[in-house]
């Protein structure tokens, strides 16, 4: 007796792989599948941070997984919580070019899976951008970029974007009218974020194409907590894959005061005595292990919250990698957060081991779904 194999009917079995969960998780799959390099090193740096939290000194096996390169720290917002917002005389400004970019890649040697294609400013003032995309993507990485949508409108670049095989954006929009808008994000244009949202969404439709995956994110505060109820209606509306609603980092007191949403479960820190308390679920730090950044002049710093370039741990366009991830100055730095993390300055104020870094992140169920 032979058995038919079952197969879902046309209709509803394109119904169902169309619908933005199944497509976002199938789709993010393709970080656990890596090449025979990437998963020896992934063991590697497994195993030399386990040994180091063990040991209480830093042993490290592996290279990066990991991987944020800045294209740039430019930026045409000045919202107030960014560095951005405010440059600091301690870092030069500039742009990385597709050469010295390949030339970063190159130095990785293969082993990176993830690829954080933003640091400081906004990447898409970078016209080599999405070359860049292009040529991560054929090294096999998986390729994310966060944006503040404002160029997203410009004519074509839909169609490039798609065309250079991006992953993943992650467009930020902190209001849900131009008044709340403008208060964060300073010099900002609601009504051209919302363009450019809807022309990357009708380019993927025209194209038939899933990717990329659009990631609408929320980051709350004082003035637009009011309207995170509101937040799924406008996804589906916009037609986005996801929504994140992400709380808000401070730096100061000062800045608590201004900007920290009134409900304590909208909020990464405890207020108390005038002092910022982030809330930690562990106080350990994996990411000095599997994680580098590369800022746009090729200088090398243990993560984005060194946002002015304290601690250089060297310069990729110079040296090698073994150099700079296997050197003193990292191996020191290393030692010094094993030790006693909360001893570093930089990394009081992280997101390592935070217990609320969302409020909520949640697919967008679709019009016909």
């Amino acid at each position: 007796m032979k058995f038919r194999r079952f197969e879902a009917e046309p209709r509803y079995r394109f119904q169902m792989l169309n619908q933005p969960k199944y497509r976002y998780l199938m789709h993010r799959l393709n970080l656990f599948i890596p090449s025979p390099r990437q998963f020896v090193n992934f063991l590697k740096v497994v195993s030399g941070y386990v040994i180091s939290v063990f040991s209480g000194r830093s042993v490290i096996w592996g290279y990066p997984l990991v991987l944020t390169v800045e294209p740039t720290d430019l930026c045409n917002l000045r919202c107030p919580l960014c560095p951005s917002g405010s440059p600091s005389p301690a870092r030069r400004s500039g742009k990385m070019n597709v050469s010295q970019f390949g030339t970063v890649l190159e130095k990785m040697g293969g082993r990176v899976k993830f690829l954080q294609l933003w640091n400081r400013g906004e990447p898409f003032l970078n016209d080599d951008l999405l070359e860049m995309i292009f040529l991560a993507k054929r090294h096999g990485i998986y390729v994310r970029i966060s944006t503040n949508g404002h160029l997203l409108s410009q004519d074509g670049i839909s169609d490039r974007i798609i065309s250079s095989g991006l992953d993943e954006l992650v467009v930020s929009l902190d209001g849900l009218d131009k008044e709340t808008y403008s208060k964060y994000r300073v010099g900002g244009s609601l009504e051209k974020v919302l363009r450019g949202i809807d022309t990357l969404v009708q380019t993927k439709r025209r194209k038939r194409s899933s990717l990329p995956l659009i990631d609408l994110q929320f980051i709350v505060m004082k003035g637009n907590e009011d309207q995170i109820h509101q937040i799924p209606a406008v996804a589906r509306g916009l037609g986005v894959d996801r929504i994140s609603v992400k709380t808000a980092r401070v730096g100061s007191y000062k800045e608590a005061g201004e900007f920290l949403p009134s409900r304590p479960d909208h909020s990464r820190y405890l207020v108390e005595s005038g002092r910022l308390i982030p809330k930690r679920t562990r106080q350990r730090c994996r990411r000095l292990w599997y994680s580098m950044v590369v800022n746009w002049n090729g200088d090398v710093v243990p993560c984005c919250f060194d946002v002015e370039g304290k601690y250089l741990m060297g310069n990729i366009f110079h040296q090698s990698l073994a150099e700079i991830w296997k050197g003193q100055r990292y191996r020191s730095f290393r030692d010094s957060v094993l030790r006693e993390r909360d001893g570093l300055a930089m990394c009081r104020n992280c997101t390592e081991g935070l217990e609320r870094l969302y409020v909520f992140s949640k697919w967008v169920a679709s019009k016909s779904g």
